[in-house]
């Protein structure tokens, strides 16, 4: 099986994106791969256009809509790798969508930029993930070199990256940052059983006007979290705008791995398996070794999201 290929394509203008993307896709088809495009609208009318009718063949979708949060898009690029696995070779087209975003989203997308090395690094995915230069700024450039290590140069191939870093360190110093203290009407609870730890996240939950389903897959979250952490430990909910925040500190004992999760259970169970389940449930996921302890703090909408009222 092909390893892994992961490229950023730098691009500043529509000819240079066709330039990256027309021989990629098309090189692919000829080839009798798999091939999957998710980009803007306006790249996929461009790409459309210059394939002509080879466009019919290729799977696609909007970056804006092709999964709300980072860990619902990686598991997408994995589903669909597995899906056509049986075919060799998959070719996948993915540019980030960087307008708009906070700035904790923009955190969290390029954690994901590199955490597909790690999620994808059993496949044989050849991915490129366009950057639109004159949308994205600077930094996300220069993290974009940072987070793939290879950089395409359209129909001329691919070279190393030489500012790649590995994850485990690119995503450390992602979270090099503290997380906000929680607010002083937060309500806390020591808990000791897994069973007061779901209990206590339900309750609040409900309190704050969840509707029961999105309650239960929350605690189901929460158990995965605290099963990971290990007991005893505290743990405090509170909301904010658009966040009902969980928060689960435990003191010192097994240090924290900041990928714990990234990747789907496989044949063998390892102690982090829940928390891949808990990123596909919540919005944000955060995993810190602090000084005297470790914790995890699990954030979801809040009732007054319309999304699916």
């Amino acid at each position: 099986m092909s390893a892994l290929v992961h490229e950023a394509g730098l691009y500043g203008s529509d000819d240079e994106f066709l330039e990256i993307a027309v021989p990629f896709v098309r090189d692919g088809l000829d080839g009798g791969e798999p091939v999957m495009v998710t980009t803007t609208a306006g790249n996929l009318e461009l790409l459309g256009a210059a394939l002509g009718d080879d466009a019919r063949r290729v799977d696609y979708a909007e970056s804006a809509y092709f999964g709300r949060r980072t860990a619902h898009r990686a598991t997408a690029f994995l589903r669909y790798w597995e899906r056509n696995a049986a075919r060799g070779r998959v070719r996948i087209l993915a540019e980030p969508v960087w307008a708009g975003r906070s700035s904790r989203d923009v955190v969290a997308w390029k954690r994901m930029e590199s955490g597909l090395n790690v999620i994808l690094a059993g496949t044989g995915v050849w991915m490129i993930c366009p950057y639109d230069t004159r949308a994205a700024d600077r930094g996300l450039v220069e993290d974009a070199l940072r987070t793939h290590p290879a950089i395409s140069t359209g129909g001329r191939g691919r070279r190393v990256s030489p500012a790649y870093a590995d994850p485990a360190r690119f995503i450390g110093e992602c979270d090099r940052q503290p997380l906000p203290q929680a607010p002083p009407g937060a309500a806390v609870a020591r808990i000791g059983h897994l069973h007061r730890v779901r209990h206590f996240a339900g309750r609040q939950a409900l309190l704050h006007g969840l509707p029961e389903d999105r309650v239960a897959m929350l605690c189901v979250a929460v158990h995965e979290a605290a099963r990971y952490l290990g007991l005893p430990l505290t743990a405090r909910v509170w909301e904010t705008f658009g966040a009902l925040v969980c928060d689960l500190w435990a003191g010192r004992g097994t240090r924290c791995d900041p990928l714990a999760g990234f990747t789907p259970p496989g044949e063998a169970e390892r102690p982090e398996d829940g928390l891949w389940l808990a990123r596909q449930i919540c919005d944000y996921v955060d995993i810190r070794q602090e000084e005297g302890g470790r914790r995890i703090r699990l954030e979801v909408a809040t009732s007054r999201l319309q999304e699916s009222a």
